[in-house]
């Protein structure tokens, strides 16, 4: 939200004191909430405020809307999950690859590294992905990102760099996913 969404955002959380009978925000807290959740637009804070209002019988928190508004921990590596199967079909083990997400770097190092990753057959899935959303989860709380890979070595780079053709090793793929995840998530059932 930018400055001037500010007296919108106030009326909001005012109507929404009202639905919830409860007292107004003070001055503080509302500036606080107004705070925790300036990353977003007031469009999607008013959305996520909706969906709140249709789900829960209490005045929700900024980490309610929030919650709203990016999913949990396990629906977020869901998200991931399909865009790592989808760059796996794409690219295989041969390509270096990196995502947005240091979680799914996090998740995919500790399954074996993007090459191993890369060879779970079909039966394995549903197995492998009960295990990759429980390394991203714990990913997501990593505070320090030192230790997680930049980016998954593919076989060719490996090779080359092994081999001494440094000058033979392909770029990296870059894949996107953080737009793509908001947008999948806003496309979800509606609980």
């Amino acid at each position: 939200m930018r400055q001037d969404d500010f007296e919108p955002f106030v009326a909001m959380l005012a109507v929404l004191a009202d639905a919830y009978g409860q007292p107004r925000l003070s001055e503080n807290a509302t500036k606080l909430y107004f705070r925790v959740l300036s990353e977003y637009s007031l469009d999607e804070v008013s959305r996520a405020v909706v969906e709140h209002l249709k789900r829960s019988p209490y005045m929700p928190k900024p980490c309610d809307i929030i919650r709203t508004l990016e999913g949990t921990s396990e629906d977020r590596a869901a998200v991931a999950w399909y865009h790592v199967l989808k760059a796996v079909s794409m690219h295989g083990h041969y390509r270096s690859v990196k995502f947005d997400d240091p979680a799914i770097h996090y998740a995919i190092e500790h399954m074996g590294g993007w090459q191993q990753f890369c060879q779970v057959t079909e039966a394995e899935l549903p197995f492998r992905e009960k295990d990759f959303i429980k390394h991203y989860v714990r990913g997501e709380r990593v505070a320090n990102w030192d230790n997680v890979p930049k980016r998954l070595i593919g076989r060719v780079e490996m090779d080359n760099a092994l081999s001494g053709w440094s000058d033979a090793i392909p770029e990296t793929i870059f894949i996107k996913t953080r737009e793509v995840e908001h947008k999948m998530l806003d496309s979800g059932p509606k609980t």
